[in-house]
């Protein structure tokens, strides 16, 4: 028999705190059984009444599915909901009800909520940065007669809230970010056990964050406002049934001269040690017009914690390495005498000297936001704290994050021990769902450096690198997700960043190039917006998210505005004013579907490209991406049931892809040098019967000729390994794969890489997620595990390279599926296991193809 086990709503654990009108429920299946063939759900307000399904029974439902199942009926404000689901198996045998999940919903209505915005009572100048604010609520309340209580809070910040002096859950970084002036989204807490009879005090600190701190690469600040606020209400539900409301209002009491002088995401805080704040002052109501919602993703939390190694560097400097890169911050504690002022600077590596550097994230002519009295260079990812007595003092940051493996301090007052200081991650919570095993090192460390730079880019939105940017690009977004799909478990996390992505769609359908934005739109800026291969994110990711959850509500939820930014994309197309045009592209019936017009950055950071080639025309770049988007926007189209729009972008696709043919392929070939010009028409589809053999054959000839160094820049080396492979040239892809040398990715590790680097000297940021999508192909040609629809998967490890052995656990969304092979006694052996309600098409060396059911088996 079968049985339900790890229940979620809403791909969610137990969620407090949800808004979506219709919740989706989905499980995993354990037991002797080999199918599922159908499925109960009963649903209540309490675990005792599940038994008589007292709000809701699905009944006996004939299916096979185990994701993306309905509640079936109108939800509530604050309702909370048990749920339990048995499962039938492939002889009609009823399994037991599976262990009982919850979810709760949050506010849905804006009418629901009593609270006011608050803010400090002062008028901020723009430009100029303030301390933290600091507000407190003082309350009576019986504890003996509380129910439950919940405390739902945003802000346009970052808030940290405290009941009765002990902080309110474990999240960090709150409310996350999002485009605020459309949504902002809050949290919910339960607070019940915090609230105490007679006075209760509710603190709320408040600082910049995205908000009005610094923004991207070029350091904007106030990009949102210059009045941060915050906006809560804590609803006490009493044992009679009866409910009491404290709310954010003018009568909460603030002051700014709490411990925090200043914040900035970017640049750190400045911090006097044992400074109370006085709350001398009243709050002041504020105003902002925004959607108030549940972000209905994971919580951004701290996560592993390091201990550093301590490092006199040749210059005397004194500096910690924490062993690793990380997004987060440094917690420590420091002796010192009251008034003494150390400063702690984080960077991401050491010069060629030994010596600690922030070179390759920021340029000498930084202009510092703010320069504290104690020194006198740049501000960035710095901590400051003055040391409030002479007693030891502990400090962890909470408005800002920063990117680093070392830390350089500057006049300690005390032995440095590597005990008082921590490093601690921080990112969004999302499960690792892949765990890799080879026999090569390398290959191992690869995939190992490159999860670590989705945990240190992966805070509540996708962001390039955790340092000098900290932007979500949509580029990066885009050619990783398939990658990541194995990593961890982002179906939550990407649902979130989508609807960002469409809040700030631009009036003529264009989606940006970074979401949320950095900076204004409008300027300079907005030249180089709607990039090819950027802006498609908000075509490719919905389409990429369907294909590889089986998700048809985010097809449906982002229909409208993909149309849109499909037809922005078609009207890009065609424009024939520019005089220089017949000397690039001579005039024929195709060059009306040729991507004319628009910025568009194409191969960032190619091998031997120079910083002008990002102002050349990229009109192969951009019509390839343009057939290939509106080919997925047509099977979206059809899966949505507008077979209207389907035919039309199917024909506007088949037209584009007929002109890139003409244009970039002559004589069903490539002419090119570039590696990425092989790579990009194999990949997004682009040959025919007639090219795809010599393209095929193009990419291995050129690969073998740059002695399988990576050729590619960005948009194209998410693809090369497999385009190596399906060219059948797979020896050559696992040699790209191990080469050592300039420019690889094992050459990266080879100079101490712990993370994958922007550029592949290592001359710009070192945690940048992207290259590391290589990893996607180690997944299912190495590890051999690939989805294949709905509880299906396809296994079809191919070994190679000096590997001798391999091995892949993956955690998908239908249950842990896993393949390992290992040559032994001149033979290899592979061992597959197929979770319970699934199957798999086996593709072994060796073996006929066969599917073959839930199990465990071996094949020599």
């Amino acid at each position: 028999m079968l049985k339900a086990v790890k229940l979620r709503t809403e791909y969610l654990e137990n969620p407090l705190g949800i808004d979506i009108e219709k919740p989706r429920f989905g499980w995993n299946l354990e037991g002797d059984g080999k199918r599922q063939t159908a499925f109960e759900i009963r649903a209540a307000h309490s675990e005792a009444a599940l038994a008589d399904s007292e709000i809701w029974s699905s009944g006996k439902v004939a299916s096979s599915s185990m994701q993306h199942h309905e509640y079936g009926r109108k939800l509530q404000s604050r309702e909370r909901v048990y749920w339990q689901i048995r499962v039938w198996d492939e002889e009609d045998a009823a399994g037991e009800w599976s262990e009982a999940a919850v979810f709760e919903m949050g506010l849905l209505e804006r009418a629901d909520w009593k609270a006011e915005w608050i803010t400090g009572d002062y008028e901020p100048k723009a430009g100029q940065r303030y301390p933290a604010d600091e507000f407190r609520r003082v309350f009576e309340e019986n504890a003996d007669d509380i129910a439950s209580a919940r405390l739902y809070i945003t802000a346009c910040g970052i808030y940290e809230t405290c009941l009765n002096g002990t902080r309110v859950g474990d999240q960090v970084l709150t409310p996350g970010v999002t485009c605020y002036d459309t949504r902002n989204q809050y949290q919910t807490y339960d607070v019940t056990q915090l609230l105490k009879s007679g006075k209760n005090t509710w603190d709320i600190s408040l600082g910049d964050g995205w908000f009005r701190g610094k923004m991207g690469v070029f350091g904007y600040s106030s990009v949102y406002g210059d009045t941060s606020c915050v906006i809560g209400q804590l609803e006490i539900t009493k044992k009679d049934g009866t409910t009491s409301t404290i709310v954010t209002d003018a009568e909460f009491a603030w002051s700014n001269d709490g411990p925090v002088r200043f914040n900035d995401m970017k640049d750190g805080e400045t911090v006097e040690g044992g400074k109370l704040p006085s709350y001398s002052g009243n709050a002041k109501v504020a105003e902002w017009d925004s959607i108030l919602c549940c972000s209905n993703s994971v919580p951004v939390l701290e996560q592993e914690t390091l201990m550093p190694q301590v490092l006199v560097t040749p210059d005397g400097s004194t500096v910690l390495d924490f062993g690793q890169n990380i997004a987060g911050y440094m917690a420590f504690s420091v002796q010192g005498h009251a008034g003494h002022t150390v400063k702690m600077q984080m960077g991401e590596m050491l010069d060629e000297k030994g010596n600690f550097t922030v070179k390759n994230l920021i340029t000498e002519d930084t202009t510092p936001d703010f320069i504290p009295d104690c020194c006198d260079d740049t501000r960035f990812q710095t901590m400051v704290y003055t040391c409030g007595s002479s007693e030891r003092e502990y400090w962890k940051p909470k408005f800002c994050v920063q990117g680093f493996q070392y830390v350089k301090l500057e006049n300690w007052p005390e032995e440095v021990k590597p005990e008082h200081f921590q490093a601690i991650a921080v990112y969004s919570d999302m499960d690792v769902t892949a765990k890799f095993r080879c026999s090569s090192k390398n290959v191992e460390k690869l995939v190992e450096n490159t999860l670590w730079s989705m945990k240190g880019n992966f805070l509540d939105v996708p962001t390039d690198c955790p340092t000098r940017e900290r932007a979500a690009w949509l580029g990066d977004a885009q050619l990783f997700f398939d990658t990541g799909c194995y990593f961890m478990d982002f179906t939550a996390f990407f649902r979130k960043w989508m609807r960002d992505v469409f809040d700030d769609q631009a009036p003529d359908g264009k989606v940006y190039n970074i979401v949320p934005r950095g900076s204004e739109h409008g300027g300079m800026n907005e030249f180089v917006e709607g990039s090819s291969g950027w802006t498609d994110a908000g075509i490719l990711i919905p389409y990429r998210y369907w294909k590889h959850f089986g998700d048809t509500r985010m097809l449906q939820d982002c229909y409208e505005p993909m149309k849109r930014l499909a037809e922005f994309m078609v009207s890009r197309m065609g424009d024939t004013s520019d005089s220089e045009l017949d000397k690039k592209l001579e005039p024929s019936e195709y060059r009306q579907y040729v991507v004319t017009t628009g910025f568009h950055f194409g191969e960032w950071n190619e091998p031997g490209s120079t910083s002008m080639d990002v102002t050349l025309p990229k009109y192969e770049e951009a019509t390839a991406y343009l057939a290939y988007s509106l080919r997925c926007m047509a099977e979206m189209a059809e899966a949505v049931g507008k077979e209207e729009d389907a035919e039309k972008y199917r024909d506007l696709s088949e037209k584009v892809k007929a002109a890139y043919q003409y244009y970039f392929m002559k004589n069903d070939t490539v002419d090119s040098k570039r590696m990425c010009q092989y790579v990009r028409p194999l990949a997004l589809g682009l040959t025919d019967e007639r090219s795809l053999k010599n393209v095929q054959e193009g990419l291995s000839r050129i690969a073998k000729e740059s002695k399988y160094h990576v050729g590619t820049g960005f948009l194209s080396t998410p693809f090369v390994l497999n385009m190596l492979s399906q060219s059948g040239d797979t020896e050559a892809a696992y040699k790209m794969l191990e080469n050592e040398k300039y420019p690889s990715w094992i050459y990266e590790i080879g100079q101490g890489a712990t993370t994958i680097w922007e550029s592949w000297d290592g001359i710009a940021s070192r945690n940048h997620y992207s290259n590391g999508a290589c990893c996607d192909w180690i997944f299912h040609t190495v590890g051999g595990i690939r989805i294949a629809g709905e509880n299906r998967f396809e296994i079809a490890p191919v070994p190679g390279g000096s590997l001798t052995e391999a091995s892949l656990e993956y955690q998908s969304l239908y249950g842990k599926v896993c393949c390992a092979w290992k040559k032994e006694d001149g033979k290899t052996v592979y061992t597959v296991e197929i979770p319970a309600g699934c199957e798999a098409q086996i593709r072994i060396p060796g073996y006929d193809v066969r599917v073959i059911e839930a199990g465990s088996y071996t094949f020599l």
